[in-house]
């Protein structure tokens, strides 16, 4: 039997010295299902001057790491206070935490200690603010570059982890050897009225105009607290610049204040509308993901993006070490018109049932903009 749960999908992206600390407050939760994403957080790095000479200024990549995990809805809040606090994200450089809904679908429910999350994180709201994601996806060895530009506008610390992808390139034949099956995937968590000018910058900058360079699209989420130090180097006052943004965030209770001019940058071209588009990504056991890829595929779905993930459950529970521990995701930008063919064709071929005990999950996508022939979507 199939069953359809709407839950809270929670976003954490942290510094690789934070993650001990996230361990400790999701096992003290006891959230069963865990996804963990390897990725690399990226920053300018004021260097000390030599001989007199300016000080460099140069990007530099730190480890980090994404946690996915769904909760409840009445217990979003809480759960990301607790891990906020636990892990001292609000302190610039330490992490990203936001939170959307999802429609998921699977076979066998997703039991939570309801007992356990109520004693921790007691019905209530925290002071969120609406944010959005961009995700881009762009052949291995463009990001960097990219993410140098986004840094230098001083909106956000980008995310870079790595995929596979699956799509145009495998309707090519033989031209298919000029496009990259490596992908890099970049996130952006920024404000939403900055998140046009960005979209144009990442278009131009990328030539997603161009076929297979990549797509980005963009989410709308709830942040409680996002990662803004964009520039680390030696301390001279009492206080960072981003911990004075924060606090006039705080104060002017959003960052719409620190939006950025864009009547001389251009805007970012026309894309397909909330109501029109959804993210629809397949989870399931590695390996398996490209079959009901291709199947999506084969009913209308454009491209594909793979992405690797490690499965944890923080329940206390004895590990069951015959499951495999690497999952893949399986993610489809497509038109809302068309996710029920999807859905009713990888349910066909057991992506519930069987060893694969495979899970869906559909978030809304406001935009995305890619090549499609003489149109973007």
């Amino acid at each position: 039997m199939l069953v359809q749960t709407k839950l809270s999908k929670i976003s954490c992206a942290v510094d690789v010295n934070v993650i001990p600390l996230m361990d400790e407050a999701l096992q003290d939760l006891g959230l069963p299902e865990i996804l963990i994403q390897r990725a690399k957080q990226v920053c300018l790095i004021d260097r000390s001057p030599w001989f007199g000479l300016r000080s460099a200024t140069t990007p530099e990549e730190t480890r980090a790491c994404i946690y996915r995990f769904r909760v409840p809805p009445q217990y979003e809040p809480g759960v990301m206070r607790r891990i906020a606090e636990a892990a001292d994200l609000f302190l610039p450089g330490r992490g990203s935490i936001y939170a959307e809904t999802v429609q998921m679908f699977r076979g066998i429910p997703l039991e939570f200690d309801e007992e356990k999350l109520a004693s921790l994180c007691a019905e209530g709201t925290v002071p969120m603010e609406n944010y959005a994601v961009l995700c881009c996806i762009v052949p291995r060895g463009m990001a960097s570059s990219l993410a140098a530009t986004i840094l230098e506008m001083g909106l956000c610390v980008p995310l870079i982890s790595f995929g596979r992808g699956l799509g145009l390139r495998d309707r090519l034949g033989l031209l298919r050897v000029t496009i990259p099956v490596e992908k890099e995937v970049l996130y952006l968590v920024v404000p939403r009225i900055d998140a046009e000018l960005i979209e144009g910058v990442i278009v131009h900058k990328a030539r997603l105009d161009l076929p297979g360079q990549g797509f980005v699209y963009r989410r709308y989420v709830r942040a409680l607290t996002v990662n803004i130090r964009v520039r680390r180097g030696k301390r001279r006052d009492a206080a960072t610049m981003e911990q004075v943004i924060a606090a006039l965030d705080q104060l002017r209770g959003s960052s719409d204040w620190r939006r950025v001019d864009e009547s001389h940058q251009g805007r970012s071209p026309e894309g397909k509308e909330v109501e029109s588009l959804a993210c629809l990504s397949l989870i399931t056991d590695e390996g398996s993901a490209d079959t009901f890829g291709k199947a999506a595929m084969d009913v209308g779905a454009g491209g594909v993006t793979l992405i690797p993930f490690e499965y944890r459950s923080y329940t206390g529970e004895k590990e069951d070490h015959s499951a495999s521990h690497a999952k893949e995701t399986c993610d489809l930008i497509i038109p809302i018109t068309m996710q029920d063919a999807v859905l009713k064709e990888i349910e066909s071929l057991g992506l519930y049932g069987g060893e694969t005990a495979g899970v869906v999950e559909i978030i809304s996508v406001h935009k995305a903009i890619t090549y499609r022939g003489n149109q973007k979507r």
